[in-house]
């Protein structure tokens, strides 16, 4: 009987294959070329088509992997090994932020492509971070099955390296995507958000001080989507564009001189 997960990772592996013979079609292909995998003939754009086979693949072989380990039932994965002790099962895993992440990446990637060259730089560097983030992160919670160590794993590897790195990087980005709200609201309008950023920042950082036995879950949570926040009003502020700037040059100065003394 086939397993849940392949039934996901078939069906996505013919919806890319439909997506590439569709692709090949509107994109000059012939009449066979996409249906053959260009055996009888062209298949259009080569790029696309390409990308698109090689995803159907890739789906096909973990659709597979998926099926052969009945979606990780511990006994087909123990007869499946050929060993007589069925594995110990993993420790639950909760709620991640990554895939909230990495959606906000890719969003400000595509908006730089049409907007900005710097906005589509952040959402590269923001998703190969994320990537990163996301994959250590995986691996640490499948490492054994004390959730407790797997923690302390990913703490003892990470953190010499998320400090500095990470910490910089998202300081830049930040203190980039306040930039761009401050240049594209009013005179009056910058020192309001100034102000009001300020406050709700002053104001959480008081929160979370005068609750000790607060969780570092809802801490992390509220600095998720407070970042993520300021990253979408940066890029919203960046595709409004910043404000008229009124320099005030000599000429204007010397006109008032002259005013003055007739």
């Amino acid at each position: 009987m086939l397993s849940t997960g392949f039934k996901l990772w078939f069906g996505l592996c013919v919806l890319m294959v439909a997506a590439a013979i569709f692709a090949g079609y509107t994109t000059g292909g012939t009449e066979t070329g996409p249906i053959s995998l260009g055996w009888k003939g062209g298949v259009g754009n080569h790029v696309v088509y390409t990308l698109l086979m090689i995803g159907a693949a890739s789906m096909a072989v973990i659709g597979i992997v998926t099926q052969a380990f009945r979606d990780s039932d511990l006994e087909a994965a123990s007869e499946l090994l050929g060993t007589e002790e069925v594995p110990e099962a993993q420790s639950v895993v909760g709620s991640s932020w990554w895939p909230v992440f990495a959606a906000l990446g890719v969003s400000i990637l595509a908006v730089g492509l049409v907007v900005n060259s710097a906005i589509f730089v952040i959402g590269i560097i923001i998703v190969l971070v994320i990537g990163f983030e996301w994959t250590m992160t995986n691996w640490s919670e499948k490492a054994t099955a004390d959730p407790k160590l797997n923690s302390e794993l990913r703490e003892r590897l990470m953190r010499p390296i998320e400090i500095p790195i990470i910490g910089a990087l998202g300081i830049g980005v930040v203190v980039l995507a306040i930039s761009r709200i401050l240049l594209s609201s009013s005179v009056t309008g910058a020192v309001w958000v100034a102000t009001v950023v300020g406050v709700i920042i002053f104001g959480t950082a008081f929160f979370v001080s005068k609750r000790p036995s607060i969780s570092r879950g809802v801490i992390q949570s509220i600095l998720f989507l407070g970042i993520a926040g300021i990253l979408v009003a940066g890029v919203i502020s960046a595709v409004v564009g910043e404000r008229d700037f009124h320099h005030k040059g000599p000429h204007h100065a010397d006109k008032s001189h002259v005013d003055e003394k007739e």
